[in-house]
């Protein structure tokens, strides 16, 4: 019941359109009934031997059958209207919602299982509105108003007509749970499908390299065909329901005739009125079949609604407080006291008792071996993630009572993994900043070292760089992140290894840019070069998850600490930068 009503909720949206759906409904319903009068009729004409009569009949027939075509037409069309605007509506939330969630959700899901459940469980919603406002709600008023008129015309028979009602619907209730739970299978499939295929185009480098062409082509065959045993299932089961009720709607038509005849031949009944009572009965033949295979149909969408529903009622991890502190303008004093945090997938404490302050224009280099919790830390920094001891706070305020709008927004941020969205190369500067001027995009790309290169493409800032950046080379890519962070002109700057796709010359030049964007700016830099180190006001050195070290590149260097081997072990090839 609660999925009707979910379901209710986006149909009356458009309740003018709805209105006029039921109106349609209504006449095209009036219309199947009124045929059996008319049929009744004639066949008195036909006895009668009333030429003029069966004229006239014929007549408004014919004008019977074309007002049922107009309001048919006006039917389907609205109830197109309708679904399109609640598949709208339905897609926009889902996005929406999507948008809300923590990181954490796209840690668990897979991309596929969320494209399936954006797409083609969406489309299957979609497909039931559309059948409800075509067959479902017209076949149901169809059915009561000719069982209405049978009553009238002859209540004997029309009980012993409805005797098998019961086993009808049984039937089809059976059938419909077992298809919701075969289709729900089915469209899980289509999501591991759609997850393998979005992981192997993603990762077609890799599998090139490693010549695992076929691997790939027999894992996939190997999923596609679970999904067609799967839908194959579901095929048998649709073409077993519809002769099993067809041959108990039989049954309910071979005791009419014989009862009916039975009357007849005893004078309780007149042939005129068991040819209409025939007429009504084949009436009845088609919305029974129509309800026994829409049926099925509202079992799929069922299933799909449980899919879609399940996302749109997941609740963010992090969620903004309600009387939220807007940051207007962030000085950069960032704090962390007791910080433990872990994930919810992992046993052990990434963070552990993390206590640092960061004053305001502090340049801060995160080092350490790899799992030590270093892009945690950054993480955090931007509320991806809440600790789950402690607090963070920047300018005095809880982390957990800030804005995450006004945080972010006075926030760059270059991860490790660089990625470009599919369009031009302007616009990927422009991102997160979207009415950026064209001084403020060409400032910022030659500050990353970028103009040069981008100029050599014969479009320049206009060239489009395909998904994910794929036409570009690492190190381009990672110089336009770089700019797209410089054009926020941020207050707090998170650099996870932002130079690590650049050969030497290029990363002096932007190293140079940096310094300068880092001059009064809370800085937070994940090392990857000895460059990076140096001019950091502080280092942090980081070991499963707790600060072992912090001092500046001499001081640590002249302990013999982790920072001194992990220095020796990186950075000491690079002392002639």
């Amino acid at each position: 019941m609660k999925f009707y009503v979910r379901f209710l909720k986006y149909i009356t949206k458009s309740w003018l359109q709805l209105a006029g759906v039921v109106i349609c409904l209504v006449a095209v319903s009036f219309s199947n009934v009124a045929i059996i009068p008319i049929v009744s009729r004639l066949s008195e004409a036909i006895a009668a031997k009333e030429i003029r009569m069966i004229n006239i009949i014929t007549l408004l027939t014919l004008c019977l059958y074309f007002i049922k075509g107009v309001f048919m037409y006006g039917q389907v069309y609205l109830s197109a209207l309708v679904s399109q605007q609640f598949t709208r509506d339905l897609r926009v939330e889902l996005f929406k919602k999507i948008q809300d969630l923590s990181l954490d959700f796209f840690a668990k899901w897979r991309t596929g299982e969320i494209i399936s459940r954006s797409g083609s469980d969406i489309n299957t919603m979609q497909r039931a509105t559309v059948a409800s406002a075509t067959e479902l709600l017209p076949n149901i008023l169809t059915l009561f108003g000719v069982i209405g008129y049978l009553f009238y015309l002859n209540w004997k028979l029309t009980l012993l007509s409805m005797v098998v009602l019961p086993l009808l619907f049984f039937t089809m209730g059976k059938f419909g749970a077992e298809m919701r739970r075969i289709h729900s299978a089915a469209q899980q499939k289509l999501a591991d499908i759609a997850s393998l295929l979005q992981e192997n185009i993603a990762g077609i480098r890799v599998v090139k390299s490693f010549a695992m062409e076929h691997h790939e082509v027999k894992k996939y065959s190997k999923e596609t065909e679970r999904s067609f045993w799967i839908s194959l299932r579901s095929a048998a089961l649709h073409a077993t329901q519809t002769p099993l009720l067809t041959f108990i709607q039989s049954l309910a038509i071979v005791g009419i005739v014989w009862y009916g005849s039975y009357e007849v031949v005893s004078g309780n009944l007149s042939p005129n009125n068991l040819i209409a009572f025939f007429a009504g009965v084949a009436l009845l033949a088609e919305p029974l079949s129509k309800l026994s295979q829409l049926n099925l149909i509202v079992q799929r969408t069922i299933a799909s609604a449980e899919r879609v529903f399940e996302i749109i009622d997941l609740q963010p991890t992090v969620k903004e407080a309600p009387d939220a502190v807007k940051l207007e303008k962030l000085k950069g004093l960032v704090e962390f006291k007791n910080v433990v945090f872990k994930y919810d997938s992992g046993k052990d404490m990434v963070l552990k008792n993390i206590n640092v302050k960061v004053d305001p224009g502090e340049i801060i280099a995160l080092v350490g071996p790899s799992g030590a919790g270093k892009t945690t830390f950054v993480n955090l920094i931007a509320r991806f993630y809440d600790p789950n001891e402690g607090a963070i706070l920047v300018d005095g305020v809880d982390l957990k009572n800030a804005h995450l709008f006004t945080l972010r927004s006075q926030m760059g941020i270059v991860p490790q993994e660089m990625f470009l969205f599919s369009g031009t190369i302007r616009d990927n500067i422009a991102y997160g900043k979207t009415r950026a001027t064209e001084d403020d995009i060409l400032s910022s790309a030659k500050m990353a070292n970028a103009h040069e290169f981008i100029m050599e493409f014969p479009d320049g800032y206009d060239t489009f760089v395909g998904e994910r950046g794929v036409k570009l080379s690492g190190g381009q890519r990672q110089r336009i992140a770089i700019a797209r962070a410089l054009l926020r002109d941020p207050r707090i700057l998170i650099l996870d290894e932002a130079t690590s796709s650049l050969d030497t010359e290029s990363e002096r030049l932007v190293q140079d840019a940096l310094e300068k964007l880092m001059n009064g700016r809370t800085t937070f830099v994940i090392a990857h070069r000895l460059s990076t180190v140096l001019i950091a006001d502080r280092i942090l050195v980081l070991k499963n998850g707790e600060i072992v070290e912090s001092g500046c590149h001499k001081e640590l260097i002249n302990k013999d600490g982790l920072y001194k081997k992990l220095y020796e072990m990186q950075f000491r090839g690079e002392e002639g930068f």
